[in-house]
């Protein structure tokens, strides 16, 4: 007869947990005049962002929030248009698997 052999286990300790890294996204606060708008972007994108609006005017300001709410609405679009075009491409794939036949007229005995 085989015997088990105990698994060892780690007493359950909060130095055991890993360390949280550092953020993927970092909130970038652009000032459009009276209010401020809150955009979180990867470091790259935040410091490209960081330099657009570094000597912004309201105007421009106004043109950047014009942009980049069509950047978001035109995302959102092409983010449901993947999903309209996958959920095509699986029912079609399940129209092929079922095969379908007209009922027509029934054979005669």
């Amino acid at each position: 007869m085989a015997t088990k052999k105990e698994k060892p286990v780690a007493p359950e300790t909060e130095e055991q947990e890993k360390p949280k890294g550092k953020p993927r996204n970092v909130k970038n606060i652009i000032p459009l005049g009276s209010k401020e708008v809150a955009v979180y972007a990867t470091p790259r994108v935040a410091k490209a962002l960081e330099e657009v609006t570094e000597d912004m005017t309201l105007y421009h300001g106004v043109r950047l929030a014009q942009v980049m709410e069509a950047m978001y609405e035109q995302g959102k679009k092409d983010g449901a248009r993947e999903a309209f075009s996958e959920l095509d491409d699986k029912l079609k794939e399940v129209k092929q698997a079922i095969p379908h036949r007209n009922p027509g007229k029934p054979k005669k005995k």
